[in-house]
């Protein structure tokens, strides 16, 4: 994790982008982070389900959110329309093993940042945080 102050907020001097990673899978949130923090990006938070995803998104305010979209205690779609709520404009990376057309469409309805398919590949991660 990245230096954090007493409230557990980046220190204005650390410029770096921001990200929470949500999923179900404790072992996937560890790795998904580690991987992003080699790319230069601070881990603000990390969650296990929809609900850790809204309220990580309302205390941390991170550029990107990067969430599963089938876990327990609230869906990926609820915490994407409720974080979207909060902020029309929050950058939503879904991660997910699930990938068809039908949801490819709903989550574009939603106005999601883009979408990865695991296994992870870093590249696409890379493209999608530098826009």
């Amino acid at each position: 994790m990245s230096p954090l102050n007493k409230n557990n907020i980046l220190k204005p001097n650390d410029m770096r982008k921001t990200a929470i990673v949500i999923d179900d899978d404790p072992d996937s949130v560890e790795i998904f982070s580690l991987l992003l923090e080699e790319q230069n990006i601070a881990i603000v938070g990390e969650g296990y389900n929809g609900r850790d995803a809204i309220r990580l998104y309302q205390e941390k305010q991170p550029d990107f959110v990067f969430l599963d979209l089938k876990m327990p205690d609230g869906s990926g779609f609820h915490a994407i329309r409720s974080i979207k709520k909060i902020n029309d404009l929050a950058k939503i990376v879904v991660v997910t093993a699930h990938s068809d057309y039908s949801t490819t469409k709903k989550l574009t309805d939603l106005g999601i940042h883009g979408v990865i398919t695991k296994p992870i590949e870093m590249n696409k991660i890379i493209n999608l945080v530098s826009q």
